[in-house]
């Protein structure tokens, strides 16, 4: 009888002690293959473009940003050229906004990659000029070595530290660069540098990184 007693006490037993353990969760996660970006000379351009948001891995002309995707949803943009202490043009994968520094708006003098980033010549103070975005998300990044970014999973994403960096400067092809969106932190992500490409409709400008588009691949936990 005794025996009969025991076993009922862990059969009832059985689902509370299963209860208190935990069950891992495993992150699910967005992947984007062969997204691309250009330099600033794109920015303009409907086709090409150098705003993207991360959550779709799409990319958008300044005035598209402003029109279409919604400037609360760009995420990062692409700069070729010198910034803060550089002695060397390179590129640079920055957030539309940093709350480290103060931005001048000046295009020559103001501070570089934000102020480079204004409407077409014709009308350089365009409403869909960087300057003029209400909301401009500032998006952590930072490039990570030793980031197998193909097997990276969600819940390695989520482990990995990041801290308050809002460029990832002198980006070239293998670099993996992880990320944070803004309004929602819980969102991380990786960026891998697949590719650099010409422009073919800008072939005397061959080398030109201003011209030239970044392929990337993007991997962002849901």
């Amino acid at each position: 009888m005794k025996k009969i007693v025991f076993i009922l006490a862990c059969i009832l037993m059985f689902p509370i002690l299963t209860e208190a353990r935990p069950k891992a969760m495993a992150r699910a996660i967005n992947t984007y293959k062969n997204c691309y970006i250009y330099g600033q000379s794109g920015r303009n351009t409907a086709k090409k473009g150098s705003a993207m948001c991360l959550t779709t891995g799409t990319t958008y002309s300044m005035a598209n940003a402003f029109d279409k995707a919604g400037i609360k949803n760009i995420d990062v943009m692409l700069y070729f050229g010198k910034v803060k202490r550089d002695k060397k043009k390179v590129f640079h994968l920055f957030a539309p906004n940093d709350p480290t520094v103060t931005i001048a708006w000046e295009k020559d003098g103001g501070t570089t990659p934000f102020c480079k980033f204004e409407g077409p010549s014709r009308e350089p103070d365009a409403y869909y000029a960087l300057k003029n975005w209400k909301i401009r998300n500032a998006t952590k990044l930072e490039k990570v070595a030793k980031v197998n970014f193909d097997n990276a999973s969600g819940a390695f994403i989520e482990a990995l530290p990041i801290h308050n960096s809002y460029i990832a400067s002198d980006i070239k092809i293998g670099d993996v660069i992880l990320f944070q969106l803004a309004d929602k932190p819980e969102r991380k992500g990786l960026i891998k540098v697949v590719s650099i490409e010409n422009d073919e409709e800008k072939p005397e400008q061959v080398g030109n990184g201003q011209y030239q588009r970044v392929i990337v691949h993007v991997k962002i936990v849901r």
